[in-house]
């Protein structure tokens, strides 16, 4: 047995369904994002509220999340207080801001919060948004304002000269317009890209512009010395025109020598490469040879008389530093050994202190460390020694004597 339902009924059950969904969908259009859901009341003052009234749009990257609940003066009177209804569902960081801006050219006004990140914390209910004067754009009375006193401040006669020199430079130049405008766009798109390396670069100039502003005076003084050392390139002109005359012929004898000995510069530079720490090491015993070696060639050149050498060999000099005890080794045995480098020569009255060992030494390896004395050979040195002619004394000396024994005859 089928039911048959009178068709009133049936329309009715229809409207009600209908009804069921189309109704809520109805109330929460009305009602604005927040609808049915939980809501989040927040709070803002601000200097000047812009005009705005209750039921303005709240967005957050322009997509709207609530209304404008109320809009009124603070007790003092000096500031609007703001208070904002916005969906639950929307997380707000707390560090956003509010700001009035334009949703249409119309002139109708939205209030947009602007978060700085996408993490919490998150604003609750009953808390206070931020809406700073500095990040509220300009509005759109204060923009045609100062587009009128601009306009107020040119002549009529000045627009007519204007109108007439753009026209004269535009003219028939409708391609090389077409070109400006789409390198503009080519360059803009450029700059767009390479957005973050220009910044970086304004940013280090603006650090070398403050560095320089720290330091003006030593600039200046730098400054002074260049000026300075440009005097006296000036009054040395002589100096480098006879500089300028022959250096090409040095520079030819130079060139000439590289080329001869090009193949030997690697093995120079790879022997330098050796010897440079070892050098470097022994500054002080370079120092003593650079501070010893002139005056030794000085005495060297004192004993040259008549265009001869003349000098004397001491022959009873004294006890010099000679040996070192060693150990005996096996014959055949030639496993290296160590040097030792604690070996000294005992100083003493005339003992000889010779050789490079006595040099000072790098690593403060000195005779304060040194341990092991070494063996004293020869006689003791004696108050008047025994001087050895050399054989042009001894022909001097026999000539003499043939003189006196004719004198005598």
């Amino acid at each position: 047995m089928k039911l048959r339902l009178p068709t009133g009924m049936l329309q009715f059950i229809i409207f009600l369904a209908i009804s069921a969904f189309v109704i809520p969908y109805g109330i929460n259009f009305i009602a604005g994002p927040e609808g049915f859901g939980e809501k989040v009341d927040l709070h803002a003052t601000m200097t000047d509220a812009f005009g705005l009234t209750a039921g303005t749009g709240v967005t957050l990257r322009g997509v709207d999340i609530g209304t404008v609940q109320s809009v009124a003066l603070s007790p003092d009177g000096e500031a609007a207080e703001i208070d904002l209804v916005v969906s639950a569902e929307t997380p707000i960081p707390a560090s956003s801001y509010m700001q009035v801006t334009m949703a249409s050219m119309a002139g109708i006004q939205s209030v947009d919060i602007i978060p700085s990140t996408d993490q919490g914390p998150y604003l609750q209910s009953g808390d206070t948004i931020s809406a700073p004067a500095d990040k509220q754009p300009k509005q759109m009375d204060a923009i045609i304002a100062d587009a009128a006193n601009v306009l107020d401040s040119i002549g009529s006669g000045h627009l007519n000269v204007i109108g007439n020199e753009l026209y004269d430079a535009f003219s028939g130049r409708d391609r090389s317009l077409s070109e400006l405008v789409t390198n503009g766009t080519a360059l803009a798109s450029l700059v767009n890209r390479n957005a973050p390396i220009l910044r970086g670069l304004f940013d280090d100039w603006l650090d070398v512009l403050g560095a320089m502003s720290d330091n003006t005076a030593a600039f200046e003084s730098g400054m002074r010395s260049t000026a300075s050392f440009t005097d006296q390139l000036d009054a040395n002109q002589p100096v480098f025109v006879y500089l300028l005359d022959h250096s090409p012929k040095a520079l030819a004898h130079a060139q000439e020598l590289f080329d001869r000995y090009r193949g030997t510069f690697g093995g120079v530079l790879a022997n330098l490469v050796a010897v440079e720490p070892i050098i470097s090491d022994r500054q002080q015993a370079l120092a003593t040879g650079l501070q010893t070696i002139p005056q030794g060639l000085q005495d060297l050149r004192s004993i040259v008389k008549n265009g001869r050498a003349d000098f004397a060999l001491i022959g009873t000099q004294g006890p010099v530093c000679l040996f070192y005890d060693e150990p005996r080794r096996a014959v055949g045995d030639l496993t290296p050994s160590d040097p030792n480098l604690a070996r000294y020569c005992p100083p003493g009255n005339g003992y000889g202190q010779r050789g490079a060992v006595n040099a000072p030494r790098p690593d403060d390896l000195g005779t304060s460390t040194w341990t092991s004395p070494g063996g004293v050979s020869g006689p003791p040195a004696v108050s008047d020694p025994l001087l050895i002619p050399n054989g042009a004394e001894l022909l001097q000396w026999w000539q003499q004597l043939l003189e006196r024994a004719r004198n005598a005859n």
